[in-house]
């Protein structure tokens, strides 16, 4: 542990933090990286954390992380020239790296349960999507070793409540400290963001990807039962690919093809994109945190969610919600919305206030604070 000079004869300890790089060498793009990126943008930019964060001297794949200066350059971090060179040289180097605190591991590959001795080990755990819905694990989760890492941690954090609950119910009892500390919302999004030109008039909004527990076939049901009443409105999905051919298909089947949209939008482009949206839906049935959600409610755009695991917890009394699943609710609370311009404004402003509670600043405090529990507790 390192000190920093407060002034004359007054010092306060720096906690050594090494991220390690396994999330900047799996995703271009996402949430785990982005939460990753965003705390080593505040306890670089803010030395009253106290926490020094040692570099990766890594390639990497994250653009998060590379397309901002001072967090390339603070852990080192260089673009890598091929897009499985970075894992690959992840999983074949030596790990022991001697010299920090704490090490806040990233993901859970086998990996990176190696090196760094000495130091305490803090994980975090997003969501139990593939522990509690086996049907949509990918490759990647048959190949990770998530329950190891949890009894192996000095201390777990969990990003929301409801995913401490899937992790105890999973798990059953564990013998480590756990800590619930929210996500945040960058103060890009913001309401009154100028609208470009490809986003359509007036549409609702879905971001990210659309299948399995995602449930988007929930909300094109939903907007195939409204369109008549509303042919001025169309329903943009941002993100999750092209639409499948199965997915023309259910356009075509339902009569909605001319009012459905899909872009692909930089993330840059997403304030404009949520902040010019008559309305968000998020119907998803399994979210870990859910920050679409905040993006959208801190836009000032009215925001639908599905009642289901953390999402209540993310939105509050600010959103409007409905029952997983449930077409004929979906449709009711977005008619509701469309034709009650003073309801519209009533959630807009609700969720304004509503997201302004979640901050990065505050997610890296309480971060910070788990890293100064766990030495304190050795």
């Amino acid at each position: 542990m390192l000190r920093r000079a407060l002034g004359p004869g007054a010092y306060t300890d720096l906690v050594q933090v090494a991220f390690d790089e396994q999330i900047f060498a799996l995703q271009e793009y996402g949430g785990i990286s982005r939460l990753f990126t965003e705390l080593a943008r505040q306890y670089l930019q803010d030395p009253s954390l106290d926490v020094e964060l040692l570099p990766l001297n890594a390639p990497v794949i994250n653009r998060y992380a590379l397309d901002d200066r001072q967090i390339s350059t603070a852990l080192g971090l260089r673009q890598t020239r091929h897009e499985y060179y970075s894992l690959l040289r992840y999983l074949c180097r030596l790990m022991p790296r001697p010299g920090n605190d704490i090490v806040h591991n990233t993901f859970y590959l086998p990996h990176g349960l190696s090196g760094y001795p000495g130091a305490k080990r803090v994980i975090t755990v997003y969501d139990m999507i593939p522990e509690r819905l086996p049907q949509t694990r990918r490759r990647l989760d048959l190949l990770t070793l998530k329950h190891r890492y949890v009894m192996n941690a000095d201390h777990v954090i969990c990003i929301s409540d409801a995913t401490k609950a899937d992790l105890l119910a999973t798990y059953g009892d564990i013998d480590v400290p756990i800590s619930v500390v929210h996500l945040g919302v960058d103060a890009r999004f913001r309401p009154g963001v100028p609208r470009f030109t490809t986003l359509p008039d007036n549409y609702i909004l879905f971001v990210g990807n659309r299948g399995q527990y995602k449930d988007a076939e929930v909300l094109l049901r939903a907007f195939s039962e409204l369109a008549k009443a509303h042919p001025d409105i169309t329903l943009l999905f941002v993100g999750g690919g092209s639409f499948t051919a199965a997915e023309e298909r259910q356009l075509a089947e339902r009569g909605i093809v001319d009012r459905v949209e899909q872009l692909a939008l930089t993330d840059d482009a997403m304030p404009a994109a949520y902040g010019n949206a008559l309305m968000t839906v998020f119907p998803s049935r399994f979210e870990g945190f859910g920050l679409p959600a905040l993006e959208s409610m801190a836009c000032g755009v009215p925001t639908i969610l599905a009642r289901a695991t953390s999402l209540p917890e993310v939105g509050g009394n600010a959103a409007v919600y409905f029952t997983p699943g449930v077409v004929h609710e979906l449709v009711e609370v977005i008619s509701m919305l469309l034709t009650d311009p003073s309801a519209r404004s009533q959630r807009s402003s609700a969720g304004i206030e509503r997201a302004s509670a979640f901050t990065w600043h505050k997610c890296a405090q309480e971060t910070a604070d788990v890293y100064s529990a766990v030495l304190n507790e050795s």
